[in-house]
């Protein structure tokens, strides 16, 4: 049970790097940085948008292109990120910040195998999006983001 619940504050955790991002790259409006994700425009994420942006991500974690993310990866990672974001050195300059997203990140490791795999990830996804997904619908709209946002 700990390691679904980790595996959703992971996703929780990625969200949360990515809301700085809604704000610097004009991802605003209901969707905030869902947006990123709507790739038909139409103001909701599916699960396919959602599938494959968090796809996309993966890949860009996966420096080493080994089809699993390390802890040293995700590190780097984050830290490009708000580097780029003007978030300073990915826990938005604080260091126990950035520890809690990395060891957040790493629930997702159902293994123990001190790596996050594809599949891991996208399980820890999958967990997220039904539960961004308040109404079932199978698309997250501006009002399920924004809850999302809120807690």
């Amino acid at each position: 049970m700990s390691r679904i619940f980790y595996a959703t504050a992971l996703s929780a955790m990625a969200f949360g790097l990515a809301a700085t991002a809604a704000m610097a790259q004009g991802w605003g409006g209901p969707l905030g940085m869902l947006g990123r994700y709507d790739a038909d425009s139409n103001g909701q994420v599916s699960a396919d948008e959602y599938t494959a942006g968090r796809g996309q991500q993966f890949t860009s974690m996966d420096s080493n292109g080994d089809g699993k993310v390390s802890r040293d990866e995700f590190t780097a990672y984050t830290q490009q990120m708000m580097a780029q974001w003007g978030g300073g050195n990915g826990g938005g300059g604080d260091p126990q910040r950035q520890q809690h997203r990395i060891d957040d990140f790493m629930a997702a490791d159902t293994d123990g195998d001190g790596l996050v795999s594809a599949d891991e990830y996208k399980a820890a996804g999958d967990a997220r999006f039904k539960s961004i997904d308040t109404n079932g619908d199978g698309m997250i709209s501006g009002d399920e983001a924004q809850a999302m946002m809120h807690h």
